[in-house]
């Protein structure tokens, strides 16, 4: 009986507009019986502010973490790492080395630089993300808030938390997200809030390195193109496109580890993955759930009422990029988060619609109010607490499935010090989870020579490892290689359709060949290269069974 209603509680916080529905509905209902939505504004900063400091402290919580939530996190904090240390971010097709990801540089030359003054660890790379998070609301909040101490604006700063929250943990994560919504409320606010020339500076700084984020990210900057045109003059956002143009050429133009061809190369790479239904539901609920709000003050006020004005033109303008996000969501591996930028400026043209009612009154019957406004702050304090809790939880609880992770890795390199060592994917889920560890050997300095997720990508798009990935294979480039304890050497399935093996059975018979298991620690096989001396067959291990054993 508690699963069944935990179950139906899980289906309304993943369903938002249905649990609005059935929100809404029971308050129609009740009728006269629903109480005011009138919050003493002490009452409103305390239930607000309590929920960004949750959200605050969640980010911390991660920072101070010992492990990754994503599988993409990995190849994005050793990218990172690589290119602050001197090695190209994209690597050509015909390089033996294949650890390259699509993501722009931006991403990876702010985290290196997070790894470079605050030294090579985890805690360096995710403050970066929990810093945009939360520096994004804190933006909001000044863009929003007419006064010091704005209620519909602190209590609309936590409405965009909730939305955040909603995607479960995809607004911390070490990946390109976190940034792009910092963005796109940056611009957001020197596009309301600063005088012309700094406004045009901010917005193009911010649209140039949303670019080099993800190429798409000019998107999400329309609805800023919009009010920084209503605010300073048609011209201004053309002339903000000229300078985001340059800011995004600056990384390619001056840095010589960044190349745009081989950078483009990837693009074209993924341009062959197609589209995808299978997340279909899930995006086009989020981004309904986005326009939830929006809809019903249209359909309550009139959209006459907004015609010609300046919030008209805003809704206008979200409404024009989002099905060329819906459609970019589709895109295999991309999703939801491709949607979680657009909760910002949502919440910022909610709130200038709120601002007006607020001065020119609200035409809407006293019940009927009430009734919206209860059942879609309860819509979001669902969705957002329940996904964020379970999202929270599963990330503990796979923490705990690998107790001493890292410090068995640390082991091994302490005991094979003059060894080059890289890790191998092998096997799903936990195994796989388990190789977050190979950014501690990247930063030990090892030489890199291939990640999956880089792998996962261009064979999709049928992409061959390259002759000379199999040379340095055959030549032990990499003396030793740490194996999933259990596992098979590279043997994963690819998460894309029609799910085929990422690695080729030649690849994997070639390793076989050339590599031997030779000891093991408390997680993982060692695969020693057969050219190696008789370092390989274990001589001096230790027989600890928490330590490196010989076989």
């Amino acid at each position: 009986m508690l699963q069944d209603l935990l179950d139906i509680v899980i289906f309304f916080a993943r369903n938002m507009v249905a649990a609005f529905a059935v929100f809404f509905g029971a308050c129609l209902l009740l009728g006269r019986h629903v109480p005011s939505v009138r919050l003493r504004p002490a009452a409103a900063w305390a239930a607000s502010l309590g929920l960004l400091g949750v959200f605050a402290g969640i980010a911390a919580w991660y920072v101070g973490l010992e492990g990754l939530a994503g599988e993409v996190e990995p190849a994005v904090t050793t990218l990172s790492w690589l290119v602050s240390n001197g090695h190209p971010l994209y690597m050509p097709f015909e390089a033996a080395e294949r650890y390259s990801v699509l993501y722009g540089p931006s991403v990876f030359l702010t985290n290196g630089v997070f790894l470079k003054v605050l030294g090579p660890t985890l805690a360096s790379v995710k403050l970066v993300s929990a810093l945009a998070a939360v520096g994004s609301l804190l933006l909001l909040y000044a863009t929003l808030a007419r006064n010091r101490r704005d209620t519909p604006a602190i209590l609309l700063t936590a409405t965009a938390a909730m939305y955040l929250w909603a995607q479960g943990f995809a607004v911390y994560v070490v990946r390109p997200d976190a940034l792009m919504v910092f963005s796109v409320a940056l611009a957001l606010f020197g596009a309301a809030r600063l005088r012309r020339p700094l406004a045009i500076i901010a917005v193009a700084v911010a649209t140039g390195f949303a670019v080099n984020l993800k190429l798409h990210g000019f998107l999400y900057f329309v609805p800023v193109a919009a009010l920084l045109g209503l605010r300073h003059g048609r011209g201004t956002w053309m002339i903000a496109a000229v300078g985001a143009l340059m800011v995004a050429a600056l990384p390619f133009l001056f840095n010589p580890l960044v190349s745009l061809v081989d950078y483009f190369a990837w693009i074209g790479n993924a341009s062959h993955h197609g589209l995808s239904t299978e997340f279909l539901a899930l995006d086009l609920g989020y981004a309904a759930a986005l326009v939830l709000p929006l809809a019903l003050v249209l359909v309550l006020s009139g959209w006459t009422r907004w015609r010609g004005k300046s919030e008209g033109v805003l809704v206008l303008a979200l409404a024009s990029v989002l099905p060329a996000v819906l459609v970019l969501a589709s895109k295999p591996g991309a999703g939801l988060v491709h949607l979680l930028p657009m909760a910002i400026p949502t919440v910022y043209v909610l709130g200038r619609l709120v601002q007006r009612l607020q001065v020119e009154g609200f035409d809407w019957r006293p019940a009927r109010r009430r009734s919206v406004a209860w059942a879609f702050g309860l819509t979001l304090l669902l969705a957002g607490s329940v996904n964020e809790y379970r999202a929270v939880r599963r990330l503990d609880w796979q923490t705990r499935q690998l107790p001493d992770l890292a410090q068995d890795v640390r082991g091994v390199m302490a005991h094979y010090g003059g060894l080059t060592m890289a890790m191998a994917c092998g096997g799903e889920a936990m195994s796989f989870q388990s190789t977050w560890t190979r950014t501690l050997l990247a930063f030990g300095d090892h030489p890199v020579l291939l990640d999956p997720i880089s792998v996962m990508d261009s064979s999709l798009s049928g992409r061959e490892l390259s002759h000379s990935t199999y040379d340095a294979i055959g030549d032990g480039r990499i003396a030793l290689w740490l194996v999933p304890r259990g596992q098979e050497p590279f043997r994963k399935v690819n998460w894309y359709a029609p799910h085929l093996p990422v690695f080729p059975e030649a690849f994997r018979s070639h390793f076989a060949a050339h590599y031997s298991r030779r000891a093991q620690s408390r997680y993982f096989d060692l695969w020693f290269w057969n050219g190696l001396p008789a370092v390989a067959s274990g001589r001096g291990l230790g027989s600890d069974p928490g330590g490196v054993m010989a076989r």
